[in-house]
């Protein structure tokens, strides 16, 4: 949301200007992911990550947080910590990140320097804009209790769908990616929230494969379709020059 002459200015001289964190040669970025407008609870955290970025050797460690985890929210007593950006709304809306960014900087005793959130139509909407991705699913996926959006009353029968995804490489949509990061029903070993919390990884590397990849830089029309879902769905504590130099 910053002007042409605004970014203009964070570009000019920005070389000198160094990231939270990089002095110390570790950089942390919190991600997340949120149902938004037309899901229950659209603030409460579906997907909370740690992305721990080493300069020195362009290293980075991503780290999931399973999203039932107790934690103490100040004023709020003990509570589940996907819970801490829907109380961060409450109190200030539109900076529920930063209420959760506290949370977890307090849980685990590290600082952390920046946040990115999303929304789950922006998350589907960014992958059908990118043409898809592609993603090396591990195990096959067998869900036959995934929930539909808005039949969260209606009987069993017609509450859930079953989802059902081969073993191998498989290429996604914005749909079916979200589907396959959010399931927690699955059979066999994909029926936890580690086994979740892999495929959310996965899908997220997939996502910057296909965003930095030849065909994503130089066709601009992917582009202006990519930066304008960001813009409706997206919000961090980034500042231009700062997301610039952080791919640099």
């Amino acid at each position: 949301n910053v002007g042409l002459w605004g970014q203009i200015k964070y570009l000019i001289g920005s070389d000198d200007k160094k990231l939270a964190g990089e002095e110390e040669d570790r950089i942390n970025i919190l991600l997340l992911g949120m149902g938004g407008a037309g899901h229950d609870g659209p603030y409460l955290t579906d997907t909370i990550m740690i992305a721990s970025f080493k300069p020195s050797n362009n290293q980075v460690a991503l780290t999931s947080i399973p999203r039932d985890l107790m934690v103490p929210i100040a004023g709020f007593g003990w509570r589940k910590i996907n819970h801490a950006n829907a109380f961060g709304e409450t109190k200030n809306p539109g900076l529920g990140a930063e209420l959760t960014v506290e949370v977890i900087s307090k849980t685990l005793d590290i600082p952390i320097h920046y946040y990115v959130r999303i929304d789950f139509a922006g998350f589907k909407k960014i992958i059908d804009d990118l043409g898809g991705v592609k993603v090396e699913v591990e195990n096959t996926l067998d869900d036959e209790k995934y929930p539909i959006p808005g039949k969260e009353t209606a009987t069993t029968s017609e509450r859930y769908e079953h989802l059902y995804i081969e073993q191998g490489t498989q290429y996604m949509d914005g749909d079916l990616a979200l589907k396959y990061v959010r399931s927690r029903q699955g059979k066999g070993v994909e029926g936890n929230d580690f086994a979740r919390s892999k495929r959310q990884q996965k899908v997220l590397m997939a996502v910057k494969d296909k965003a930095l990849s030849v065909s994503t830089l130089v066709n601009p029309v992917k582009i202006s379709k990519v930066m304008d879902t960001l813009s409706q769905h997206f919000s961090t504590n980034f500042k231009v020059y700062e997301m610039i130099r952080i791919f640099n």
